[in-house]
């Protein structure tokens, strides 16, 4: 990772109004369209009109969309649905007790300064696959209020556990070790064709690997863990607390090292660590001057507008001060595309780090510091995330050295 000490700590990430509540699993776009579709209550019924897409574009035999194309999705996809299809609480294997920690590990707990626990968890999520780790104090407001079913509740004591009619989780459960894998930033540039979806796919199931390599390595330290992919809690704003980006224009979190081509994922644990601060690297000042996100948006679901306070858009997660994605709209365009879209991600230019045509897209050039996707750039070539042969053509995005996973 970049050293977080070559960037400013951001005091504020984020502003909430006091009308806040909880954000349950059930309005996300996947469920609601879903619904929409099918009346039937899932994440899943949505992908019958893509998949129908998909097959018709693949006996056209549409240029991206052929059946080589789709296979290599679907395997690449293949250790993401066994070990949790995308996240689902204590499902599969994001089990949220231990599957095989011997008792003689489990029962014993590893007794260090927070500093040091700190140091070997961040090691071991590297081994096992992150290519970014940070910590957070776990925000009881980014926890949903509810999965499909079931409502989730932070109990005083107890253990982390699923009963007949609700998911439990522990106050001490109260750090989050939030983590992100690199997405191929050519694969995704070819969105909205399937390769893209292919980058996609692989990034889910590492990051699926690495959340259960982890949770049991931090059970056989004595303490207790929840692995979550896309469940339990909201990813991007405890990737926000952790230090491992800001939120950007186009909805999603946009990190020093791989812009907004990442997959994030987390463990919930009652290991003492120390939380991360979270950082200013210029998105926001950025992405107000940037629009190309929303230009490029096929669906028109990323807004040109400044960030707001709240949102009427069903899928929302109202009163956080943030750009509002209608994800009801990004959807359907996935349907009618017969595969996932990553456009937003594969034009932002913070996925490439810094060209010279880019200045000529911003709508003004008010920067504080000179511009911050120059700055990052620098910093990226500096610490091995791009190459750059020739500044102001299109830098080279080097692939992560992974020591493990």
């Amino acid at each position: 990772m970049i050293p977080r000490s070559e960037m400013k700590t951001k005091n504020e990430p984020y502003v909430v109004g006091q009308g806040y509540r909880r954000f349950p699993v059930t309005s996300q776009a996947f469920v609601t369209v879903s619904m929409k579709d099918t009346g039937k209550l899932g994440y899943m019924f949505w992908l019958d009109k893509m998949h129908r897409n998909m097959g018709r574009k693949m006996m056209e035999g549409t240029e991206g969309y052929l059946q080589e194309d789709n296979a290599l999705d679907m395997g690449a996809n293949a250790s993401n649905l066994l070990v949790g299809a995308y996240g689902f609480p204590n499902f599969q294997m994001l089990k949220w007790s231990t599957m095989v920690v011997p008792e003689v590990l489990s029962s014993h707990k590893v007794v260090r300064p927070p500093e040091d626990l700190t140091r070997l968890v961040k090691r071991a999520a590297g081994i096992y696959g992150a290519d970014l780790v940070g910590v957070a104090a776990l925000d009881e407001r980014w926890v949903y209020s509810k999965d499909m079913v079931k409502p989730i509740v932070i109990t005083e004591d107890g253990i982390p556990e699923e009963t007949d009619d609700e998911f439990r989780i522990p106050r001490s459960m109260d750090r989050a070790i939030v983590m992100a894998v690199a997405m191929d930033a050519k694969g995704i540039g070819t969105s909205p064709a399937i390769e893209s979806s292919t980058a996609t796919s692989i990034g889910y199931s590492r990051m699926g690997i690495t959340a259960v390599s982890l949770a049991e390595y931090i059970r056989a330290m004595g303490y207790r863990a929840i692995p979550c992919m896309n469940d339990t809690a909201m990813s991007i704003p405890l990737a926000v607390d952790a230090g491992l980006g800001e939120l950007g224009r186009l909805g999603i979190l946009i990190t020093p090292e791989f812009g907004p081509s990442v997959r994030l994922f987390k463990v919930l644990t009652d290991m003492p660590l120390v939380p991360d601060k979270p950082v200013d690297f210029g998105v926001e000042i950025f992405c107000k001057n940037c629009l190309l996100c929303a230009e490029h948006c096929p669906s028109d679901s990323i807004s040109f507008d400044l960030p707001k306070e709240t949102s009427s858009l069903e899928t929302s997660n109202p009163y956080v001060r943030k750009w509002y994605i209608n994800g009801e709209k990004c959807l359907r365009f996935w349907q009618e595309n017969g595969g996932s879209c990553a456009t937003c991600i594969a034009v932002c230019p913070f996925t490439w780090g810094f060209e010279s045509i880019q200045c000529f897209e911003c709508t003004k050039c008010e920067t504080r510091r000179g511009c911050e996707l120059q700055v990052n750039t620098h910093l990226r070539a500096k610490h091995g995330y791009l190459h750059i042969e020739s500044y102001g053509e299109r830098p080279e995005v080097l692939r992560p050295r992974r020591e493990g996973l």
